[in-house]
């Protein structure tokens, strides 16, 4: 549009529609997606859970309605990738696993449920398990769980989600959790970027993962400006 309007807006329509395409090539790259992902994947570690008393694992979709063996309603991706580590954590550890994430959308499936069945099918004991099955944001995951935490007296957390979710997650669980002396540290998982990745051509071709990396990312970045203004 503004190109064919050239004529009538002069050079900043040809120095604006340039900007506004070079942005669009780039969000599309693994150089773009880098450059707004890496920071948030980087910003925190694995933490060894030796003294953690439990791990909370955050959901990360879920899809109602859909076939799963003889049961309904399966797991996205991101929260799938969360849960098979969470589980493999607990087994490891003998740790419970307190999952948070209720129903957000009216077609959906809570996710606390759904990932509660797949847990038990993979063998872990229903006594290890611990639903959380309101929460439909980050905000609520920390709030909701730092509710069931002070009941069952836990002082020492594992918090378990996506990498680029890390930064935004640890934001609302240390503010909701510290505030009761409960110390929170971080086991992100569920990684998308290669930190030790060399660069090559390919970086530079537009693909629709490198997109999607980038629409997640900057989803972060405005959610955490967000959590900071609500303090």
């Amino acid at each position: 549009y503004l190109w064919r309007k050239r004529q009538r807006f002069g050079g900043l329509a040809f120095r604006l529609s340039a900007c506004l395409t070079l942005l669009l090539y780039l969000s599309c790259t693994l150089v773009g997606a880098k450059l707004l992902g890496q920071p948030l994947e980087n910003r925190y570690s694995q933490q060894q859970p030796d003294a953690a008393q439990v791990i909370v694992v955050l959901g990360g979709g879920s899809v109602g309605s859909v076939p799963d063996g003889a049961e309904r309603g399966g797991l996205m991706s991101a929260g799938a990738a969360r849960l098979l580590t969470a589980a493999r954590l607990a087994k490891q550890h003998s740790l419970p696993v307190l999952i948070s994430g209720g129903q957000v959308f009216s077609d959906g499936a809570s996710e606390a449920l759904v990932a509660e069945r797949i847990l038990l099918q993979l063998g872990l004991p229903q006594e290890q398990i611990i639903v959380e099955t309101q929460a439909r944001t980050t905000k609520e995951n920390a709030a909701y769980s730092a509710a069931l935490c002070r009941e069952r007296g836990y002082k020492n957390v594992l918090l378990l989600t996506s990498a680029l979710h890390m930064p935004r997650s640890m934001q609302f669980f240390e503010r909701y959790l510290g505030e009761q002396g409960i110390k929170v540290v971080a086991y992100p998982c569920d990684y998308t970027l290669n930190p030790q990745g060399k660069f090559n051509p390919r970086w530079l071709v537009p693909q629709l993962q490198a997109f999607d990396i980038t629409c997640m990312a900057l989803h972060e970045y405005v959610g955490m400006a967000g959590a900071f203004l609500q303090r």
